[in-house]
């Protein structure tokens, strides 16, 4: 075989150098890993902002602020008494808002069976509430406390007797 003067002759050059992994190839398990703890992440604060709030039964919230208002005097104990009263009354059922009157939650709760016993005592207590705080009435702070217990007691037992969620 004759080569031309200008033609080379075929020559190896030799291994080339290793190319370099890719990017996806270098970090890949980073990559997955991350999306793991992102979606970790992400239910968890899903099942943190799903959970059910403890929010405490408005007969403790009730008798807490009766056991704070005993020790106190009778006109503060009466303010007292019958917030946290008609805050108790809102929460056992939505018809009884706690900035009604004394008589327009007696016009509600006439047809509310849940209130059927205890119509009486929770209305004498309030009304002698009313007539303490509204006309100087002298009214003694642990007899407005245990009638309101009478009262709660009995929404608690209607509660219980209607079914749970009256």
């Amino acid at each position: 075989m004759i080569l031309a003067a200008d033609e080379k002759p075929f020559v190896l050059l030799g291994p080339r150098p290793a190319l370099p992994p890719g990017w996806w190839e270098s970090y890949w398990a980073v990559v997955v890993l991350g999306l793991a703890a992102v979606t970790l992440l992400v239910l968890l604060t899903a099942t943190w902002l799903r959970r059910p709030r403890r929010v405490p039964a408005p007969l403790a919230t009730l008798e807490k602020a009766l056991a704070d208002a005993a020790g106190r005097p009778g006109a503060e104990a009466t303010g007292l008494v019958t917030t946290a009263f008609r805050a108790y009354l809102a929460a056992a059922h939505p018809a009884t808002h706690a900035a009604l009157s004394t008589e327009e939650l007696a016009a509600r709760i006439a047809d509310q069976p849940l209130f059927l016993p205890a119509r009486q005592p929770l209305l004498a207590a309030l009304r002698a509430a009313d007539a303490a705080k509204f006309a100087g009435a002298t009214l003694e702070p642990a007899i407005l406390i245990a009638a309101v217990r009478e009262a709660a007691h009995r929404v608690e037992d209607a509660r219980q007797a209607l079914g749970g969620d009256a």
